[in-house]
């Protein structure tokens, strides 16, 4: 029987597993010990070729539900697998099916890796795509640092991270808001306010005290010798709160600029002052007591946290009666909640570690699932030349700034480099290398086979009569070891990206993207791909032409440019 056209490969084994496990389940009146989530039915990608082109580890889940051994339980589900294959009409894209030390093992058929290439020219920047957040809303926080200062390099591994995630996301049918919190006022805003109006006072020659805890950088200078060439010895008369505007709004005019330099557009920017002045804290707070859940002591306010999982009780408001940090945090969370998104991501620095638990208990308090605020932590990064650390710029009190990174390296290289470890583990970046034109650099490595194959194509294009008329070409041909490996990677692509956009995780598509380009460049050695033998030539042609389309949705996905020549 003819097998029937397929747009996501991918999607129809995954729904035909779920079936082969759910009739399993039924025969086997075990349908207790099913995951409560089909997303835990699916294929992964294994990292030896030797055990298949997809893998499942559904039986370990089942058998232990059952107390029985997982190669027996696998057994059965296959069975069942090739049953539904074959009601599917999709018995024709597996060549095997094995199961190893109890892991379902998935051998795909020459038929099905070349329907993979047909449908990469056929979908183009569109192949990958999925449907998984169809319908569903997410909201991503990142970055959000204070406005009193240049981005530092840990803020850009947010940036990278942050935006890498919203861009999987989306390409998953997810609707997405990227959002930055704005500290826009407080302590550390009035302190960037005084270290200015002091800076202003050093230019003109008068002494005035540098606040304890105050901002040195030169940045600060900088801003106070433009304010006295402004406004000259006037300007000392100007208030306090003038300076922390002016500074405010200087900085926080130098992180936009930086953002965008680096791609990157939030689509809101949301105000610890508009969350104050439109009531929002203080309807929290209400809510809060309402519930019964604030307390005074000591002639503070407080939130009684411990009752929802916290390790202590957490002051809200002081004795002042100036909110500490955790009011307007429980007040922006709250109305992130009101809004009704299906997910709310937080990508937080490590220092922010310990406001997890509190602000999972305030929302908790007001009644909200919790589950659906996710706090990943991003963790910091270290630079070094050739190994060696670099700790400080050049400029006093400083250290080197996120802009500088973009200015030396470029914004390509700075991303691939962020995202190039998972979230958690602690990132060394290596400038120099960075900045080579070598194999050893990743991102040049990754561009490198995008251009290459670029430069293929024109030529086959402007000297082989041939080439422009390949119609329908025989993908069989493609039977060498090294078009094998490179036709199974191709076919991975949308299965790496559910899984970066299921994990929130985009170092996935890093990792993806090297190895892709390791097995065009093990191609291209091994194999010419233009040769007298025409039709293999046109089949070699179609199958690095799929594997530019998926570098280039790899790297865009990544928010980084594809060149095409280098």
């Amino acid at each position: 029987m003819t097998q029937p056209p397929l747009r996501h490969l991918d999607e129809a084994l995954t729904d035909a597993l779920q079936e082969a496990v759910r009739t399993w389940a039924a025969s086997a009146g075990a349908e207790e010990s099913l995951p409560a989530s089909t997303a835990a039915v699916r294929w992964d990608i294994p990292k030896e070729a030797s055990l298949g082109d997809l893998s499942s580890p559904i039986a370990f889940t089942l058998a232990s539900a059952r107390r029985q051994p997982p190669p027996a339980v696998a057994e059965e589900i296959i069975a069942q697998l090739r049953a539904v294959l074959a009601a599917r009409r999709l018995a024709g894209v597996v060549e095997r099916l094995d199961v190893v030390r109890g892991f379902i093992n998935l051998f795909l058929s020459q038929q099905a890796l070349s329907g993979v290439v047909r449908r990469i020219h056929r979908e183009r920047h569109q192949y990958g795509r999925g449907q998984a957040g169809a319908g569903k809303s997410v909201l991503i926080e990142f970055v959000s640092a204070n406005p009193t200062g240049p981005l530092s390099v840990a803020h850009g591994r947010q940036a990278a991270e942050g935006d890498a995630l919203a861009r999987l996301l989306r390409f998953q049918g997810y609707r997405v808001t990227a959002e930055y919190y704005l500290n826009d006022e407080g302590r550390q805003i009035e302190l960037l306010g005084k270290s200015l109006r002091a800076r202003c006072a050093e230019q003109l020659g008068q002494a005035e005290l540098f606040p304890e805890d105050g901002y040195h950088g030169a940045y600060v200078t900088d801003s106070a010798k433009a304010l006295v060439a402004q406004c000259g010895p006037a300007v000392l008369q100007k208030p306090l709160e003038w300076f922390a505007e002016q500074g405010m709004k200087e900085q926080l005019h130098r992180i936009q600029e930086d953002l965008r330099h680096f791609g990157l557009q939030f689509d809101r920017w949301t105000s610890q002052r508009w969350l104050r002045t439109s009531g929002k804290i203080d309807r929290a707070l209400d809510a809060l007591r309402s519930r019964g859940l604030l307390f005074e002591q000591d002639g503070a306010t407080w939130f009684a946290s411990t009752k929802f999982g916290d390790d202590k009780d957490r002051v809200v408001k002081k004795q002042s009666g100036e909110l500490t940090y955790v009011a307007p945090d429980i007040a922006y969370h709250a109305w992130k909640f009101e809004q009704g998104y299906g997910l709310m991501v937080n990508l937080w620095g490590p220092d922010h570690h310990g406001y997890i638990p509190r602000v999972k208990a305030a929302m908790t308090a007001l009644g909200q699932p919790a589950d659906r605020l996710v706090v990943r932590i991003v963790q910091l990064v270290t630079l070094s030349r050739d190994g060696a650390p670099v700790p400080m710029s050049k400029r006093q009190g400083e250290f080197i700034t996120f802009r500088e990174i973009l200015d030396e390296v470029g914004v390509d290289a700075t991303r691939f480099f962020y995202l190039i470890r998972t979230m958690d583990s602690h990132l060394d970046f290596d400038l120099e290398l960075a900045k080579s034109k070598a194999q050893e650099n990743p991102v040049y490595y990754v561009q490198y086979a995008h251009a290459r194959i670029c430069s293929i194509l024109a030529y086959a294009q402007g000297q082989l009569p041939w080439f422009r008329r390949l119609g329908r070409v025989d993908l069989a041909r493609l039977s060498e070891p090294e078009e094998r490996r490179l036709l199974r990677h191709l076919c991975h692509f949308p299965v790496a990206v559910r899984a970066c956009a299921q994990q929130l995780e985009p170092h996935g598509m890093t990792a993806y993207l090297q190895k892709l380009a390791e097995l065009f460049h093990v191609f291209y050695t091994r194999q010419r791909v233009i040769t007298e033998d025409v039709p293999r030539s046109r089949a070699r042609l179609k199958l690095i032409s799929a594997a530019r389309w998926v570098l280039a949705n790899g790297l865009e996905l990544l928010g980084i440019s594809a060149p095409r020549r280098m």
